[in-house]
């Protein structure tokens, strides 16, 4: 069955990414650049593996992130690819074009194979590879020693492994639990009271059992994919919760900020009214008091005057007796306008205690605001609740309905 798929079609299947070291880029070899096998089944060259464990027992797999313990502490202790040494060895020896694949000219006849280059090269490529310095190190192979490569291969293929203890065919498989490995016909006597089987049934059981672990494992992949479509999708109905809490939170701000400004502009008019009707107040006592100052400073005048003329006037022999009772009429009156301004009521003082001040109402809701401040916008994760009370739906939505039509009024 295997023999009916021709090597052309093989070739097509191959990929040559498979014998190339993801970090460095360079082919698979036999010496630094060995293909190594990781527990997580990811390969990569020695040399990066070493630059990669360093001096560490453990490391990560660069691609998976897999925790890799190294067998005895050494990279060199762990399994080689051998999928990778027998597509390396399959593609050296059953590349099928016989043709130079170097140059230009078409149909040239090759007579060596390039490993390095991975291609066949003719007379002329090939003198090229031994002229040029870049080339020299390149590892060449002839037609013939690629014939006889593919024919020791092809026996390999085809030769039974031999027992190393009894030097016999390797024919049968121990499925014992303890055991699990291929016996020859001796072996097999030894091996008595445990289930034995053609080595052949045991590789195509033990294809079998990998398709089927790998059918699950794909199976538990879709059901990962899936969760990580349900985790992008809550990751953004998070985002979109986030943006309307923020988008809450900041309108909420604003209507704070709005109805503070309001109160404290009503409270800075008020403070101005009462500042100005105080203003007013003190402004007409002040003028009434100048008046009368100013009344009271020409009274004193008119009257300190009189008073001197009326000196001078009653030294005098010759006054009249009429003169003296019109002077007497003139003190008289002045004494009425002096009395008068005696009794005048001075302005009313005002109390150097009055000063304006915060009523005990206004402390009262500082301090609630402050207390209540403290939890406002509080913010927890709830998860959503099976069950929800009618009457507590209906109060949060008059509550919501109050807030919305509240925001409406600070903004009209």
């Amino acid at each position: 069955m295997a023999t009916s798929i021709s090597h052309a079609q093989r070739r097509e299947d191959f990929k040559e990414e498979f014998l190339t070291c993801s970090i460095c880029a360079e082919s698979y070899d036999n010496d630094t650049h060995q293909a190594k096998c990781l527990p997580c089944l990811h390969t990569y060259c020695k040399t990066c593996l070493q630059t990669l464990a360093g001096q560490r027992p453990k490391f990560n797999c660069p691609n998976c992130r897999y925790v890799v313990a190294l067998p005895g502490g050494t990279v060199d202790n762990l399994p080689n690819n051998f999928l990778v040494e027998n597509l390396k060895e399959y593609r050296d020896i059953f590349s099928v074009s016989m043709f130079c694949g170097s140059c230009d000219e078409v149909d040239n006849q090759a007579v060596n194979f390039c490993h390095d280059c991975g291609c066949f090269l003719c007379q002329t490529c090939v003198d090229a590879h031994r002229r040029m310095a870049p080339l020299r190190s390149h590892k060449l192979s002839t037609i013939q020693e690629l014939q006889e490569k593919k024919r020791k291969f092809s026996n390999r293929q085809q030769a039974t492994t031999k027992c190393r203890k009894h030097d016999q065919d390797l024919l049968y498989f121990c499925t014992s639990t303890m055991c699990r490995f291929a016996v020859c016909a001796v072996c097999r006597d030894d091996h008595h009271g445990h289930y034995i089987i053609d080595l052949s049934a045991a590789v195509n059981e033990m294809a079998s059992d990998i398709q089927q672990l790998s059918a699950r494992i794909s199976d538990r992949n879709q059901e990962l994919v899936e969760k990580r479509v349900s985790f992008e999708a809550l990751q953004k109905k998070r985002k979109e919760n986030f943006d309307k809490m923020e988008t809450e939170i900041e309108e909420s701000k604003q209507t704070l900020l709005i109805l503070i400004e309001s109160q404290f502009n009503q409270a800075h008019s008020s403070l101005k009214r009462l500042y100005q009707a105080e203003t007013n107040r003190l402004t007409k006592s002040i003028e009434s008091a100048d008046f009368l100052s100013a009344k009271m400073i020409s009274a004193c005048e008119f009257a300190n005057e009189a008073c001197k003329q009326i000196g001078e006037t009653s030294t005098s022999t010759n006054i009249p007796d009429s003169h003296q009772t019109q002077l007497l009429d003139s003190q008289r009156q002045i004494m009425t306008r002096l009395q008068e301004l005696e009794n005048t009521e001075l302005p009313a003082s005002f109390s150097d205690k009055t000063n304006f001040t915060l009523t005990d109402a206004h402390h009262t809701a500082m301090a609630r605001i402050q207390d209540s401040l403290q939890h406002f916008c509080d913010i927890e994760l709830r998860l959503p609740s099976p069950q929800i009370d009618p009457s507590a739906a209906l109060l949060k939505s008059d509550y919501q309905e109050k807030i919305f039509q509240t925001r409406q009024s600070f903004k009209r």
